[in-house]
């Protein structure tokens, strides 16, 4: 199965999570007075998963949830469950846009409507409800934009082929690390697919530079931007200019949109 559930949610109406948060809100509150904001993730998930039982609610904590695709397995674990809805917690500075992005893999993952980031590491615990408005059989029928992709080699088409195939599996719309780290494990893992390569300006030598090689000076990059990408080729364009890669397989994530864009100093 590409995606195991351990536990197979359903998404609840806004009436249903209404009730089920105002008792988890309080519980937080309660665990954040008690504690402070000082504390690992996982003190504040077990004591407000206490509460929360001792009230008589459905509470799971640290629920494995397992991606598949072939010899490949990530798993994620879902903080807390409490009557069907999804928390996930946090103890930052401020929530950010990864975390908005980590709460919202996990939804599709579980094809549920609502998940919430619970922060408990600024100075009162900040919720924050994300809604999943992308249905699951929309994940499963991309438009894929290959104008700009060059299969060089045997090696770029056994590229593109694996990706296509997470595309069946998974869809789109899940987190771009994801969809990487498939693909590095399909190329021989971290030890043989990720190197450092020197950089050069001139004659300096100025460091050196992690790239994910699918083929002997030939790399590739997963992104997911929806805006700005012309000025990320041009970027592009640099790291090519000052190390010895000949070419580059740009793979963007663009929603339900999938761009792949072959780069190389010969323009090919």
């Amino acid at each position: 199965m590409p995606i195991e559930h351990s536990l197979q949610l359903k998404s609840i109406s806004d009436a249903e999570f209404a009730v089920i948060d105002k008792v988890v809100m309080d519980c937080a509150y309660a665990a954040h007075n008690k504690f402070g904001r000082l504390f690992d993730e996982r003190v504040y998930e077990n004591d407000v998963a206490a509460r929360l039982r001792a009230l008589g609610l459905e509470v799971h904590t640290q629920v494995p949830l397992v991606v598949g695709h072939g010899s490949f397995r990530k798993t994620y674990y879902l903080d807390l469950i409490v009557n069907n809805m999804l928390y996930e917690l946090k103890v930052v500075s401020s929530l950010t846009l990864d975390h908005d992005a980590q709460a919202l893999n996990y939804a599709m993952l579980q094809d549920i409507r609502l998940v919430k980031l619970l922060n408990f590491g600024e100075a009162k615990v900040r919720g924050k409800v994300l809604s999943n408005a992308v249905r699951t059989p929309d994940r499963y029928q991309p438009t894929l934009r290959k104008s700009g992709m060059h299969l060089v080699t045997p090696h770029c088409e056994r590229l593109i082929s694996h990706f296509k195939d997470l595309l069946h599996d998974w869809g789109t719309h899940l987190s771009s690390h994801l969809y990487n780290e498939a693909l590095i494990h399909h190329f021989g893992g971290e030890a043989r697919c990720i190197q450092r390569m020197e950089l050069n300006d001139r004659a300096v030598k100025l460091g050196t530079h992690r790239v994910q090689l699918y083929a002997e000076n030939h790399a590739f990059i997963v992104t997911s931007l929806s805006r700005d990408q012309a000025a990320y080729v041009s970027h592009l364009d640099i790291l090519l200019s000052h190390t010895d890669l000949e070419l580059i397989q740009w793979i963007n994530l663009n929603r339900s949109r999938v761009e792949i864009t072959t780069l190389s100093l010969a323009g090919e």
